[in-house]
């Protein structure tokens, strides 16, 4: 399967899950008993430790793949002929100068470091979610579900349309995962049961799958339509970008 058919195969599924969220809204009514506190903390606990790893991969990427994987040769050899280098987890071509930043002589990927904030940002807001004892209307629970929904089109026509500015890919990302919290956080209010909050975080790991193969897709896009010989991301697609 190519690429092509592997993002449209992601994004059908991502807009199946979404679809399958807003039905359940629409069907479901307001919960009668108030969700027991440790089923708040158990979902907002394992959204926190996913996040953890998200902060994890956005300071480095490929650090898990040595332990899943054997280490391809091939690619290693040919990105060493190339002697193409990476700044910021991209490499050092004008073609990806808009996906980094600079900051104090240190080079950031754009989106990592978005990822970065936004999953920083999610586990304090997760963490205020179990601690205060505020209980929130179903209303705003739906504005934020379908709030969080909306956002994760913007960042994936984003990612499509490919930002000419650094700072709005950093935003897009952080608000990615900003969405995840808004969503799940929503679905629990308005189920009152953690199993509809465990499906969703599960939902949101694939749609930050599907903005991962969506960077790769478009990475690859933008690489091959470049005039220089390097190929980098033909050879080998780097990890969440």
């Amino acid at each position: 399967m190519n690429q092509t058919k592997i993002v449209l195969s992601y994004l059908a599924l991502s807009v199946a899950g979404a679809v399958l969220l807003v039905v359940f809204v629409l069907i479901t009514s307001a919960p009668t008993n108030t969700m027991v506190v440790l089923e708040k903390i158990v979902v907002a606990g394992v959204f926190i430790i996913i996040c953890v790893f998200g902060v994890s991969f956005s300071l480095r990427p490929n650090w898990v793949r040595p332990f899943i994987s054997k280490k391809d040769d091939t690619i290693k050899n040919h990105t060493n002929v190339l002697k193409r280098s990476f700044q910021g987890h991209h490499p050092d071509c004008k073609t990806f100068e808009k996906h980094t930043i600079i900051h104090q002589n240190k080079t950031w990927c754009a989106g990592c470091l978005g990822l970065l904030i936004g999953c920083l940002l999610s586990i304090i807001l997760m963490i205020l979610y179990v601690v205060v004892p505020f209980q929130q209307p179903p209303t705003i629970s739906r504005l934020l579900l379908f709030l969080g929904l909306l956002v994760i089109a913007l960042v994936y026509l984003e990612i499509i349309r490919g930002s000419q500015h650094s700072i709005i890919h950093v935003l897009s990302n952080g608000m990615l995962v900003l969405s995840f919290s808004f969503i799940t956080t929503s679905i629990v209010e308005l189920s009152g049961k953690s199993v509809y909050g465990f499906f969703t975080i599960l939902l949101c790991i694939l749609w930050l799958d599907t903005k991962i193969q969506l960077s790769r897709w478009h990475h690859t896009r933008l690489c091959s339509s470049c005039l220089q010989p390097c190929k980098i991301y033909v050879a080998t697609i780097i990890f969440g970008r």
